[in-house]
């Protein structure tokens, strides 16, 4: 459609180039679409640069005009610091849940303190990069995107290279109603330079790593679950304590029956879940999240009180089980306290069984190598920053390009064609 490019220029109008060759200048009216866009994006871009390129058709009797407005991502060392700071705090939530998890027995015990040592380095490590992204970003002196050049440095790899928003606004010079406007996000692709791509790429380190993996997402799956359910039981729990004890309130029987109904459903599935056989359970890996931390019980308590906490638990369901289906409200204060004290030992005893298994695998930091980990975590930080700020363009482009495509068509040679024309 269009020969090779005629002009590449800047946007100073009263350069020399400018002079000689009448193409070297933007347009007026596009001047407007230029400044606009830079208003508007100024939350999420800087360093805006403009240049024009004209294109002529085959025939050489029509032009198309371009006007490229390149930026750069305001968040691009930021939000890798952001992703940083999110597992540092991960990695510190886990030391502390197995510090108060106290001492176990045996080979867990050594598997606990190891997992302990692991996470500490990691924090340690990631720390040191965060402040070197940092002391990165205050050298550049405004620039905002990492460049080619510095793709073997390690300490700031989690930065993605060449990181820009290209802006094209394409026009027919006969006729500027004839337009487009392209948002285009560009940037190197995601990699690990630095390690001279040693040990092969992210999936063949996976798919080596995977067989020894394969239950610790079932665990934190299973981890999870218990923690949310537990949590169920406290938010019924709280209703049911908040209805018992305010005696001003007319209880009704259908509202007291629903409230209990879901709090035995929750101790229902805990019992479900901690009577399972993790053995059989097969799944790939994951990460380990654990929140809220349990209280600190020996795995030898854990062991000999879990037939009695069943029995208890079943016991207590059964009676409120009957007292549901009499007239009169017979489920007082006892039963309410009584009934929170076996939630939270079947809590204690169900998250203690999966964390023994976990300590056991060895957790995924263990089992995944380092070289895999930091390949993952360098080539997901470029590629979520990327995301990030594509969807932000995303959200702004829609509003922000023909707001900017509005003041065009009302500024300079449009307004005075439509003119003519009448």
């Amino acid at each position: 459609m269009a020969s090779l490019v005629n002009s590449l220029v800047d946007r100073a109008v009263d350069s020399t180039a400018n002079s000689i060759n009448p193409a070297a200048v933007i347009p007026p009216s596009m001047i407007s679409f230029v400044d606009n866009e830079k208003i508007n994006l100024q939350q999420i871009a800087s360093n805006f640069l403009a240049r024009h390129f004209e294109f002529r058709t085959k025939d050489h009797e029509k032009t198309l005009n371009v006007v490229q407005l390149m930026s750069e991502y305001v968040g691009n060392f930021s939000t890798p610091i952001c992703y940083l700071q999110f597992y540092l705090k991960r990695a510190g939530r886990f030391i502390q849940f197995a510090e108060e998890l106290g001492p176990l027995s045996g080979s867990e015990e050594v598997h606990r303190l190891n997992c302990i040592r692991i996470y500490k380095n990691f924090i340690q490590h990631y720390s040191e990069l965060i402040g070197a992204v940092q002391t990165h970003e205050s050298a550049c002196g405004g620039r905002l995107f990492r460049r080619s050049v510095e793709r073997m440095q390690p300490e700031i790899a989690h930065v993605p290279m060449n990181l820009h928003l290209q802006q094209l606004l394409v026009s027919s010079g006969d006729d500027p109603s004839q337009r487009s406007i392209y948002n285009t996000v560009t940037l190197g692709a995601p990699a690990v330079h630095h390690s001279r791509f040693t040990h092969g790429g992210l999936a063949r380190i996976k798919a080596n790593e995977r067989e020894t993996n394969e239950r610790l997402c079932y665990l934190q799956e299973k981890l999870q679950d218990v923690l949310i359910l537990n949590s169920d039981i406290d938010d019924a729990l709280d209703h049911l304590t908040k209805i018992i004890e305010s005696p001003s309130t007319h209880i009704e029987h259908s509202v007291l029956k629903l409230s209990l109904q879901r709090v035995i459903q929750a101790v229902v599935s805990l019992l479900e879940y901690s009577s399972k056989d993790l053995d059989k359970i097969a799944s790939s890996s994951s990460r380990i999240v654990v929140n809220p931390l349990v209280s600190k019980v020996s795995a030898e308590e854990v062991s000999a009180s879990q037939d009695t906490i069943h029995d208890k638990a079943k016991k207590l369901l059964e009676e409120i089980k009957e007292s549901m289906k009499k007239d009169e409200q017979t489920f007082g204060m006892t039963q309410l306290n009584y009934l929170k004290s076996i939630a939270d030992e079947l809590e204690r005893h169900t998250c203690k069984h999966i964390m023994r298994y976990i300590f056991k695998e060895s957790m995924e930091i263990e089992r995944y190598s380092q070289v895999y980990r930091e390949r993952f975590d360098i080539a997901f930080s470029q590629a979520l920053t990327c995301l990030i700020f594509s969807i932000t363009v995303l959200l702004s482009s829609v509003k922000i390009s023909d707001q900017a495509w509005q003041l065009y068509i009302n500024n300079g040679e449009y307004i005075g064609m439509r003119e003519k024309c009448k």
